[in-house]
């Protein structure tokens, strides 16, 4: 099996917390990142592997590196309203990843199907 990039983009993300606490390492890494950048978007590349999702901010400033997803622990993909620029919410148990960027629909159609994928072999 291959673990090679599959797309990769340029997007601007924002994390949202939608519960209390999260159990899983992808909601520590969200929470991380949102306390490091806070509630703005932020500009960066978005990465995607059969397991992985992974952005990296332009601006590496403020000790913030790379935030990592894994496809397993995501809960659901949905689209968000919008003319141009779409958001796209990946939803894991305790926060939303919210990516905004132009072909918004197909990168949801691929990342729904990557989590499916890979929440099939977790099991």
């Amino acid at each position: 099996m291959s673990y090679g990039v599959l797309s990769s983009k340029s997007v601007h993300v924002l994390v949202e917390t939608v519960a209390a606490t999260g159990a899983t390492a992808s909601d520590a890494a969200l929470l991380r990142f949102q306390g490091a950048w806070g509630s703005t978007w932020v500009a960066g590349r978005l990465t995607t592997t059969t397991l992985h999702l992974t952005f990296m901010p332009t601006r590496a400033t403020r000790g913030a590196s790379m935030l990592t997803v894994d496809l397993r622990e995501v809960s659901g993909v949905e689209v968000g309203g919008g003319r141009v620029s779409r958001a796209v919410g990946v939803r894991t148990p305790a926060h939303v990843l919210r990516i905004r960027c132009l072909g918004a629909p197909a990168l949801a159609e691929q990342l729904a199907a990557l989590a499916r994928e890979a929440g099939a072999r977790r099991r």
